[in-house]
């Protein structure tokens, strides 16, 4: 059992590729099954949360799926994070959460490893929760401008924050798993 071939559809921005596995079925007897992935790369998100102030800090930026799906500015609420770029995940998510929201990272506490859509992606996301403090805060943030980036940087109470997210018409997932681990083990205040 196991993978039979690989073919490469497209190597782009990401690369799309067509498995052709032998596998055991639920009776185990063999099949042979096909399937597509999409893969850009591993993630990392993180839940920056100060405890003394109950507040975490958000991105707001936009996504074209997000514009595909009605909303007309495209905007999605989201933690900072991005690939990990040939880097560690801690080493990225610190990278990725000074460049858009300008807070540098402390202790990071790895809280999950998730697919966000296995379906689809080989993709990995590790997510993170770290404790910040304004005085942490060493740059603008708002990303990085020669990438396209353009975020808007939110500070907001939790139970805000989890509101603001439920009200979207649809959450980030990522953003939404850290948000109420945060709240289910009372991270921020």
């Amino acid at each position: 059992m196991g993978l039979r071939a690989v073919e490469t559809m497209t190597d782009d921005w990401l690369t799309l590729a067509k498995y052709h596995l032998d596998i055991a079925g639920s009776d185990g007897e063999p099949r042979q099954l096909t399937r597509l992935s999409a893969h850009r790369g591993d993630r990392a998100g993180v839940l920056l949360c100060s405890r003394r102030r109950g507040t975490v800090v958000l991105t707001s930026q936009f996504r074209l799926p997000v514009l595909l799906h009605g909303r007309p500015d495209g905007q999605l609420l989201e933690v900072p994070g991005g690939l990990l770029d040939g880097q560690g995940a801690a080493e990225a998510v610190r990278r990725e959460a000074e460049e858009e929201t300008g807070f540098r990272v402390g202790a990071l506490r790895p809280v999950f490893r998730v697919y966000l859509a296995p379906q689809l992606s080989k993709e990995r996301t590790h997510l993170y929760v770290a404790g910040y403090d304004p005085g942490d805060r060493v740059g603008p943030g708002g990303g990085v401008a020669a990438e396209g980036e353009d975020l808007r940087v939110i500070e907001v109470a939790l139970e805000h924050a989890l509101e603001l997210v439920q009200r979207q018409e649809t959450a980030d997932a990522k953003t939404l798993l850290l948000l109420l681990h945060a709240q289910a083990q009372r991270l921020c205040g």
